[in-house]
């Protein structure tokens, strides 16, 4: 565990950030919100210092707040470095164990990076990626299909537990946890995981109001090529539709699907968001603008009411 300590204990008109607003304060006080931070962004000095610094106006608003991050490109990036090619089969990357070393290390070093970032924003950040407080149990992944054959992933693992109290814990005390998509198994060794099913996992143990993912995109789009078909709302029931009739494709399709698997294990609120578009979090959080997809059971989510669409 990395940790980032301030002299004192964050305080809401200490952070170095855009002031939240009343209605961000009335719509974030005690809730618990996971945010899943994309490579993409982490890589952009600008982005990553917006998202940073909106994240923490929603803590000085009083949420309660666990950042996972992803990190693909740079993994991309480092095994280049050393000749070694990216594969990967339903966008999950086939991890043999020289790449699972270079994953590891990408994901310590970017955790590190992004635990002091959020520090020198004013934030009591801890970082979970070592052995010792990795929250996450994990199994090898079975195998997954390609054109009929079964594909091997290599040290890619499946989630099986959270260690909800090692969070909490922090957490509740006015931390911030900034959680690194490695898991480990009964064995103590380190399995690769998809990001987004990190922070799925996360959002469902902890029971979040809110889980957000900053993408690349508007939203759910129903078609991939045009930003302006972006579906502002989906209940669950609309969610399925679009994912029987075929609306929704490419790598949206299996997000989505786990999405609808955290809503029903008790995440309150899921929003697809670009975090390339300033102030989105606050935006979509607050519903002073429509921004993105905002996901939940009902038409009237926990955070953004039905009126705003």
């Amino acid at each position: 565990m990395t940790v980032s300590l301030l002299r004192k204990p964050i305080e809401r008109a200490q952070c170095t950030v855009v002031k939240a607003s009343p209605p961000v304060a009335q719509s974030v006080d005690g809730k618990i919100i996971v945010i899943k931070f994309g490579g993409n962004a982490i890589g952009n000095d600008v982005v990553i210092e917006r998202l940073i610094e909106e994240t923490v106006s929603l803590m000085a608003a009083g949420a309660h707040v666990i950042v996972v991050h992803g990190g693909g490109t740079a993994v991309n990036e480092a095994l280049a470095a050393v000749g070694k090619k990216t594969e990967k089969v339903n966008g999950l990357r086939i991890t043999d164990s020289e790449t699972l070393e270079v994953a590891v290390q990408t994901f310590s070093g970017l955790n590190q990076d992004l635990t002091d970032k959020f520090h020198n924003k004013g934030a009591n950040s801890l970082g979970f990626c070592a052995r010792s407080t990795n929250p996450f149990r994990a199994k090898k992944m079975a195998p997954v299909e390609r054109l009929g054959l079964k594909i091997d992933l290599g040290w890619v693992g499946e989630i099986t537990s959270v260690d909800v109290g090692l969070l909490e814990s922090w957490l509740w005390a006015g931390w911030l946890p900034v959680v690194a998509p490695l898991g480990l198994d009964d064995e103590n060794h380190f399995y690769n995981i998809n990001a987004d099913h990190a922070a799925l996992a996360i959002a469902a143990a902890v029971q979040a109001d809110a889980l957000v993912f900053l993408t690349d995109v508007p939203g759910v789009l129903t078609d991939l090529g045009d930003p302006s078909s972006r579906i502002k709302r989906l209940t669950t029931d609309s969610a399925n539709e679009c994912i029987e009739s075929g609306i929704v494709s490419g790598g949206m399709l299996p997000k989505l699907k786990s999405c609808l698997s955290a809503i029903a294990a008790g995440v309150e609120q899921i929003a697809i968001l670009n975090s390339f578009e300033p102030h989105t979090m606050l935006q979509a959080l607050t519903a002073t603008a429509c921004v993105g997809t905002i996901i939940s059971e009902l038409p009237d989510s926990p955070l953004v009411p039905a009126s705003f669409n």
